[in-house]
């Protein structure tokens, strides 16, 4: 491919008419895989090598240096696979992390950035929903910008701190564990498929199993759901849920890593 686009000779060629068709086909080809629209690409071959007489003078079965469209499919397929192939790594990636915490945490941060853009540009339904409901551990964050000009980036969190989702009865807790002593936030949340977020309000305090009501300035500067309204709607876009994880950037900015509870060593 690099050949022709190039625009190499290859020893079939049949003279410069010929060998321009296939630098137009390996420049179209090449185009495909870096990002333009497959659809066009594809019609733009056709077009060209099924004009006899005008460009090639031959038809295009015997001209077409990749046989019509069907390498480009081939090709896609290939992008596919190498995605694939690239999902794979990340979450095993996270999942060794989590399970060992002895991943650099640059190398926690890109592969959580890998699974990020492979969701930003869409697609097939993510299943997510139907994965996220029980205990998860908080293994890594980078925290949220204000926290990371405050104190620095978190990484691996040395707290236990658990987050719970029910996905059937629309429920979230988070939270903290001191020993006996424990500190729970309590709420609704809700689940957006179409942008694989998970949005929640927290309406309830516990200390040690016992709710603790609080003033409503004080609900606010905790950010509970109270009279005011949300500078940002407390949510996580989900990246990457699994049998072993879960992965996604917070309203703040931040990212987190989670490991399910019951595999926690």
């Amino acid at each position: 491919l690099v050949a022709m686009a190039a625009g190499r000779r290859r020893p079939d060629c049949d003279g410069g008419r010929a060998s321009r068709g296939r630098r137009m086909g390996g420049f179209l080809v090449l185009a495909a895989v870096g990002g333009a629209s497959l659809s066009v690409a594809v019609a733009r071959w056709t077009a060209f090598v099924s004009a006899p007489g005008r460009l090639l003078g031959l038809s295009a079965p015997h001209n077409s240096a990749f046989g019509g469209a069907a390498p480009l499919i081939a090709v896609a397929s290939s992008a596919q696979e190498v995605g694939l192939g690239q999902r794979k790594a990340a979450l095993d990636t996270l999942a060794a992390s989590a399970l060992t915490r002895a991943t650099p945490p640059e190398e926690v941060f890109e592969a959580i950035r890998v699974l990020e853009k492979q969701a930003a540009a869409g697609g097939e339904a993510s299943g997510f929903e139907g994965l996220l409901t029980g205990d998860w551990r908080l293994i890594y964050t980078t925290g949220t910008k204000k926290t990371e000009d405050d104190i620095g980036r978190v990484n691996y969190v040395p707290i236990t701190a658990v987050q719970r989702f029910d996905m059937g009865t629309k429920f979230i807790r988070n939270g903290v564990y001191f020993g006996p002593i424990s500190l729970e936030f309590e709420g609704a949340l809700r689940w957006l498929e179409d942008r694989r977020r998970l949005e929640f309000d927290f309406e309830d305090l516990k200390v040690c199993g016992m709710s603790v009501p609080l003033p409503d300035w004080m609900r606010s500067a905790a950010g509970m759901k109270s009279s005011a309204p949300y500078k940002k709607q407390p949510a996580f876009n989900f990246v990457a849920v699994d049998g072993r994880i879960a992965a996604a950037r917070g309203a703040g900015g931040g990212v987190a890593l989670w490991l399910r509870n019951e595999l926690v060593q």
